[in-house]
């Protein structure tokens, strides 16, 4: 017999089971602050019933439904290693097939295909298997709410549906690019979904400058959220480099855009910043530092926003 309510789980029917709950996390610099700052960049905020709908249906594709699809993409971590072959030198023991005979350039291309998906059904598919499913019913509501955002926003959505597809499928580990792609997905595109959704942007010529200014700012937004992805991972070499680095930039990009009040404004934020590095070097806690700093970075990032507004 089955214990009390082990076959009840089993007969729920239930194909895919959604848990709605606070992330957890304290740093609040991420997607949905991408949306918000991405939407006051625009300029196409007001007081209409879109407004806080649009807004609402933003944080929601970003930071839940591509959040969690980053996150879903990324589990079981590395594929597992290769088994080692029996053969102690390493080599298959079939014998080698001549390089001059007929066909061989055929034969070699089909035992590579061979090999490739023999290397896909034994370490890709069993870490994907469990998360393919909630991967494509996450996929459905991204693509559903993007379109009603929008043509833009939906082109950039499925930019982001090929990222987390590409870490589905590779599961990369934590390299530089790696880090860089996450840092893009999670907050240079999340910003430039929150422009697109309130900028009639109309493709063109005239369409160029304000989209080279919203790649521009996305891309200070999105070095930013990796200085803080940096200090997450205790990496208090780089981190507090980066985070200064990424505030002196959008310094001298408001003064190139003649904004000297707002270029103030980013210097007077970075001030406390710099002052509460040398306990995070003595304490060694970056996580510790980012809870203190986040809200100077926070109403920076939403500065440089107001910048491209005016």
């Amino acid at each position: 017999m089955c214990p009390e309510g082990q076959g009840e789980q089993r007969v729920e029917g239930r194909l895919v089971t959604l848990v709605v709950g606070h992330a957890g996390s304290r740093v609040w610099l991420g997607p949905a602050w991408a949306v918000l700052c991405g939407a006051v960049a625009s300029g196409g905020l007001s007081v209409q019933w879109r407004t806080p709908v649009v807004l609402l249906l933003g944080v929601l594709l970003a930071d839940s439904v591509l959040g969690s699809m980053w996150t879903l993409a990324g589990l079981d971590g590395q594929a597992p290693r290769r088994k080692k072959k029996g053969n102690p030198g390493g080599q298959s023991g079939e014998l080698a097939r001549p390089r001059g005979s007929p066909g061989s350039a055929l034969l070699r291309v089909l035992d590579s295909s061979k090999s490739r998906l023999a290397s896909w059904a034994s370490r890709i598919w069993p870490r994907a298997r469990g998360s393919i499913l909630g991967w494509g019913f996450l996929s459905l509501w991204a693509l559903l709410i993007s379109s009603v955002l929008g043509s833009v926003p939906l082109g950039l959505t499925v930019v982001a549906l090929g990222l987390a597809a590409w870490r589905l499928a590779m599961a990369p580990g934590e390299g530089l690019l790696s880090s860089v792609l996450a840092s893009c997905y999670l907050a240079g595109l999340p910003w430039l979904m929150g422009w697109a959704a309130f900028s009639d942007l109309q493709f063109g010529m005239n369409a160029l400058r304000p989209l080279s200014q919203a790649l521009v700012w996305a891309a200070a937004y999105a070095t930013t959220f990796h200085a803080y992805r940096l200090l997450g991972g205790q990496r208090l070499g780089r981190g507090p480099n980066l985070l200064a680095a990424a505030h002196l930039s959008a310094i001298v990009l408001l003064v190139v855009a003649r904004q000297p009040l707002l270029a103030g404004g980013v210097a007077l934020l970075l001030l406390p910043q710099l002052m509460l590095q040398p306990a995070l070097l003595s304490m060694g806690e970056g996580v510790w530092y980012l809870r203190r700093v986040q809200i100077f970075t926070m109403l920076a990032t939403m500065v440089t926003a107001m910048a491209m507004m005016a």
